[in-house]
């Protein structure tokens, strides 16, 4: 009894922080880069959210919703747009020749009538963006200088530099849009590390319903053995699903995904509190739930290997997977170091009733309340 109530509790107090248990915002900004004679474009969407400065601040913080942004009041929508208009104008520059190059922007959403924003199988409110700059004479390279002081990525699909896709991350990076001759510069590359970085990324700090999910294999039972095999099943599985998905022999819509990996989230949790030793079974459940699990990173690996060929998608892909299991590595490392000598069920109660609480916010929050 005195565990239900702990359960019980849990729940109650997550349930009320539910907006802390979302889809987190997506801080990749990815534009299809376009020149002829006259000018240079960069055409793509971006999460409204991130673009924000009460919301881009924060880690971990979700997004907003398609549906409620389209319903929002006008002056709303413009404080929208104007916010992210001046948050693009403070981390994105453009030079030519090394001289800077203006740029005008513009959003096409706000040209619909009546107004509507890009469809997101994930309610995520994203908005087109369309940046033009005028060809400069001479001879030089465009190049792009990403300032953010985010943990984010600027992504250019470009065929012209001589590579499918060219990436800015944090800081203060410089990517060549367009490549003079006679510069003799090679185009920048994205590397296996950059790839590696994005997947420990996405787990850490970003990846609440993954922390959820391994933290719940490792309360069961925090002892190496039973733990190295969970975690190596869940990592075969999550592995398969996530090329599969990525090459393209694998289509499954994104809403049942999430629905599902939030109830994989819950059942791992009341599972530890119900049974203190569920045997193989676990291992069987285990698997199946890395399957979808590795649909999930599909998603976001997806959306960053846009243009590029499938014979050159298998380096992002194992970047990323690496990425993911170092994080995975590290989350179940601090777990033991910070419970060493802990061993009583009590704790292991309590922790489980947390997870399977925020397993079930997800759940109503992605059945109910996301288009």
């Amino acid at each position: 009894m005195k565990q239900l109530r702990l359960l019980l509790f849990s729940f109650c107090l997550l349930f009320a922080a539910s907006s802390v248990a979302r889809a987190h915002q997506i801080d990749a900004v990815e534009f299809e880069f376009q020149a002829d004679d006259k000018e240079w474009r960069l055409l793509g969407e971006m999460d409204i959210a991130f673009m924000l400065p009460e919301m881009r601040s924060i880690p971990g913080e979700a997004p907003l919703s398609r549906k409620a942004t389209m319903e929002a009041p006008p002056e709303k929508l413009e404080r929208m747009r104007k916010e992210t208009e001046n948050t693009l104008r403070k981390i994105l520059k453009f030079t030519f020749a090394d001289k800077d190059v203006p740029w005008t922007i513009s959003f096409p959403d706000f040209e619909k009538q009546p107004f509507e924003l890009p469809d997101d199988a994930g309610d995520t409110a994203l908005l087109s963006v369309k940046i033009i700059a005028k060809v400069q004479p001479g001879p030089g390279s465009l190049k792009v200088h990403w300032t953010d002081d985010q943990n984010s990525e600027f992504i250019a699909v470009n065929d012209e530099a001589g590579e499918s896709v060219v990436t800015a991350r944090s800081g203060s990076s410089v990517i060549m849009l367009t490549v003079d001759e006679a510069e003799k510069v090679e185009p920048a590359k994205t590397s296996v590390t950059d790839w590696v970085i994005s997947g420990f990324h996405h787990v850490l700090p970003l990846g609440l319903d993954h922390l959820a999910f391994i933290l719940g294999l490792f309360l069961l039972r925090p002892k190496w053995k039973p733990l190295a095999i969970q975690s190596l099943l869940f990592t075969i599985a999550h592995s398969l699903t996530l090329a599969l998905a990525v090459l393209g022999y694998v289509n499954v819509p994104g809403k049942p995904v999430e629905i599902f990996i939030a109830a994989s989230i819950a059942w791992i949790g009341i599972e530890n509190i119900l049974f203190r030793d569920p045997g193989r079974f676990r291992y069987i459940i285990v698997f199946l739930f890395g399957l979808v699990h590795g649909l999930g990173f599909a998603s976001v690996l997806g959306e960053k290997l846009v243009g590029v060929p499938k014979q050159n998608q298998i380096v992002p892909l194992l970047g990323f997977n690496v990425g993911v299991e170092l994080a995975q590595i590290t989350v179940l490392g601090a777990a033991f170091l910070l419970l060493l000598g802990v061993r009583k069920w009590g704790w292991q109660a309590v922790g489980s009733g947390i997870i399977a609480s925020f397993g079930l916010c997800w759940v109503i929050e992605r059945v109910f309340f996301s288009a």
